[in-house]
């Protein structure tokens, strides 16, 4: 049965740096403070654990080495322990999170969303198609598997994008076409230009939605631990003090929430009210009444790829027809079955 009124809480903070462990019980007592203020969901920002790596911005090749050392053995896993504690949080509290982390898969990192139901479920779990400009120095590529980025919930059709995921039109007109009703918007920090909070608005307008955008800040403290071992920081226009403009945003495009201090670390709420999606969508519909499909289409190709392709006969089927990322995760009941053992 769905809900067509809830509250949303979004994250404006600061993550423990390059520390999985200290972010995620940050993140813990986030959801445990969102879950007792009558919170459905909750919305972090990109790679919050465990950081987003400013420092890919502010220094060179050399002098970030054992930044990005200590960065790739702070990333996770999308099936490790910790992905499994958030689950059993969400579930513990009945409540949805929508989280975003740097993923390890092997010894390659993508920036990774992941959608985690009540019942402590995967619904979601995508990569950022294309990394930003130098965020490519860490971080790997998604396949089309990715583009499935909204997912019908009790909620309501919730959908993720990454940063500025939120600048690529097409990608944008693919999320609308999934029939998004509410989007989490995860971004790393925010700059004097408030592009976030521009981009987040104009996809709220232009799909008819609500946007939970959601990001991090960065103190004084957290500045010098993101340019550690940098002998003259670049960037800092971007990547100095504060970035916190986490903002929810109604269908019509108008906010929802007051503004903040750029360094206020804590949760931000607003009520969500499906049905006040109704009177945007009646003035303009994208992907239905005010659009020209006999003019204008989208093609996508939305298959998972592989690295390696079997084409004997006894090749596996994981081989042969490579699986969605959110279909890689066991249930809930799966996980706990397996610890009883």
């Amino acid at each position: 049965m769905s809900i067509r009124q809830w509250k949303a809480a979004v994250v404006q903070s600061e993550p423990v740096w390059f520390d999985k462990e200290a972010t995620l019980e940050k993140t813990k007592n986030f959801i445990l403070e969102a879950a007792a203020n009558g919170a459905a969901l909750i919305a972090f920002p990109e790679v919050w654990i465990p950081g987003y790596p400013n420092f890919v911005w502010t220094g060179n090749f050399n002098e970030n080495q054992p930044l990005v050392q200590k960065y790739m053995k702070n990333s996770i896993t999308a099936y490790g322990p910790e992905i499994v504690s958030l689950r059993k949080m969400a579930k513990a509290n009945n409540i949805f999170v929508g989280i975003g982390f740097s993923e390890r898969e092997n010894s390659s990192l993508y920036l990774a969303q992941m959608l985690i139901s009540n019942e402590g479920e995967v619904l979601l779990h995508r990569r950022k198609l294309k990394p930003t400009h130098v965020e490519r120095t860490i971080y790997g590529e998604a396949t089309g598997d990715s583009l499935i980025n909204v997912v019908e919930t009790k909620l309501g059709r919730i959908g993720m994008l990454n940063c500025w995921e939120h600048l690529q039109p097409l990608l944008k007109f693919n999320t609308y076409a999934q029939g998004e009703q509410v989007h989490i918007a995860c971004w790393p920090y925010d700059s004097g230009l408030a592009w976030s909070q521009l981009a987040s608005k104009m996809h709220a307008l232009e799909g008819g939605t609500f946007v939970l955008s959601t990001n991090q800040i960065t103190t004084e403290d957290g500045f010098k631990l993101n340019t550690e071992g940098q002998t003259s920081p670049l960037g800092n226009y971007q990547n100095g003090i504060g970035g916190g403009r986490s903002v929810i945003y109604g269908p019509n495009g108008l906010p929802l929430t007051e503004p903040t201090n750029e360094l206020f670390d804590g949760l931000i709420y607003a009520n969500i009210d499906l049905d006040s999606i109704i009177n945007p969508k009646m003035t303009a519909d994208p992907i239905g009444h005010y659009s020209r499909p006999d003019l204008m289409r989208l093609l996508i190709d939305d298959r998972p790829k592989s690295t390696v392709f079997k084409v004997s006969e006894e090749a596996t089927s994981l081989h042969q027809k490579p699986i969605p990322l959110t279909n890689t995760h066991k249930t809930f009941a799966e996980i706990i079955a397996s610890e009883s053992l």
